[in-house]
């Protein structure tokens, strides 16, 4: 199964070669040209594809959206430090310990001391 990312416009550029090289399809809003929409249609690009959406977007840490829109899953990263090594280095770490999240349908928040993932109206 082929996993494919919806980075949000607020993602560095940076994120889309770094995931590319682990082998990962990757869409960026911007580059697509859909900059500035609103949240449900970013849902909606997502559930075309069933993409996931990576962002730092907090209103995408809503289950109740979460469980409503049919996407490949949404990973929004809480990090006190927002220089684009940090992130990618937080990516890295989380890839190395839980890839195999991404084959189902998780809501994933990724904080600097923690890690939440919620499946199916449970937390993990």
């Amino acid at each position: 199964m082929s996993i494919e990312f919806l980075l949000d416009e607020n993602m560095p550029f940076a994120l889309i070669r770094f995931l590319e090289e682990k082998g990962f399809r990757v869409n960026h809003l911007k580059k697509i040209g859909k900059g500035g929409i609103k949240n449900g249609v970013v849902y909606k690009i997502a559930e075309e594809s069933k993409s996931w959406i990576v962002t730092r977007d907090a209103d995408f840490e809503s289950y109740r959206k979460f469980v409503i829109y049919n996407v490949g899953g949404i990973i929004v990263f809480k990090l006190s430090k927002t220089r684009t090594q940090h992130l990618l280095n937080t990516m890295k770490r989380f890839l190395e310990t839980y890839r195999d999240k991404l084959f189902a349908k998780r809501l994933i928040i990724i904080e600097d001391r923690e890690i939440r993932i919620y499946e199916s109206g449970k937390e993990e």
